[in-house]
């Protein structure tokens, strides 16, 4: 999908803003926040694998839009009336514009405070639970698929945890015994982790990078709060993404209508295994952490 086909044209057609969001009518501001924010970082189409970047792209409008509508009191109070998402949008003295809305969203939710908001909330949760068995029997127990599409997950600090959710899963009968998990080459599995660990090393270069691109420009270092590294690393991952794609839409402007030999190199997309391992550090560290609090308190 190229830059520009990420831009809105017109709202989405009428939809329940609630149930994008899979939130109560009666869902407070904050618990609309929190949905939002997972939905949103789960199906932003820059961190989507190349074969649903499509439906990403349509959900993530979707979602963007629902909460253009329950984020405002008056708007989510018109719709509660009315049931209908279009008259929402014309309010007296609102001068909402649905294209400069999505836009920031689309910018805002790689947000490192976001993305840590989200992980915390996420990880350990039944809906994560049921995003991993649902990946698991989608993809037939190839965990090399299951970690590139459940959100925030990595090899290094997830493999065991997901590990002991399958198994029970399995014994219960909840889930199949897929041959590509019970009968996974050892070989398999280490490559899976190396890959991870390079992966890791690529995301906290490119997030140093932009750190440092930062300071030079006056402004902060996004490595100011101790404990965001990794978040900092998924959020740049995304954010290069986003640059690489626009010199490419710019790049065909160039071809059609520049004179030849002028064309500019795109800058190189990141892999799509990054987006599965930006994370494996901030765990163990926060594991580590904890285990030299509790040894300083003893």
């Amino acid at each position: 999908m190229s830059h520009d086909e990420n831009l809105p044209g017109e709202p989405p057609a009428e939809i329940n803003p609630y149930e994008v969001l899979g939130v109560d009518e009666k869902a407070s501001a904050d618990e609309i926040k929190s949905a939002y924010r997972k939905k949103a970082l789960k199906h932003h189409p820059d961190k989507a694998p190349p074969d649903v970047k499509e439906e990403a792209n349509r959900m993530f409008q979707e979602i963007a839009f629902a909460y253009a509508i329950l984020s405002d009191e008056r708007r989510r109070r018109r719709y509660d009336t009315t049931g209908s998402t279009s008259e929402s949008l014309h309010l007296d003295d609102d001068d909402f514009d649905w294209a400069d809305f999505f836009r920031e969203q689309f910018s805002s939710v790689v947000d490192v405070s976001a993305i840590d908001k989200v992980k915390k909330e996420y990880q350990g949760s039944d809906e994560e639970r049921q995003d991993l068995l649902a990946a698991f029997e989608q993809f037939q127990g190839d965990l090399d698929k299951v970690y590139e599409v459940v959100m925030l997950s990595n090899v290094l600090d997830d493999d065991e945890r997901f590990r002991a959710i399958i198994d029970k899963a399995i014994a219960d009968g909840e889930v199949t015994a897929w041959k590509n998990y019970t009968e996974e080459p050892e070989s398999k599995r280490k490559k899976r982790v190396k890959r991870a660990q390079e992966e890791a090393k690529e995301a906290e270069k490119l997030s140093k990078e932009l750190d440092d691109q930062a300071v030079r420009s006056g402004g902060k270092s996004r490595r100011s709060k101790p404990g965001k590294a990794d978040d900092n690393a998924l959020a740049a991952l995304i954010q290069q993404r986003q640059q690489a794609r626009a010199a490419d839409f710019f790049d065909r402007l160039e071809a059609k209508y520049a004179p030849k030999g002028k064309k500019r190199m795109a800058p190189e997309e990141p892999r799509e295994e990054a987006f599965a391992e930006v994370a494996a550090r901030k765990t163990s560290k926060g594991n580590a952490r904890s285990s030299r609090s509790k040894r300083s308190r003893a």
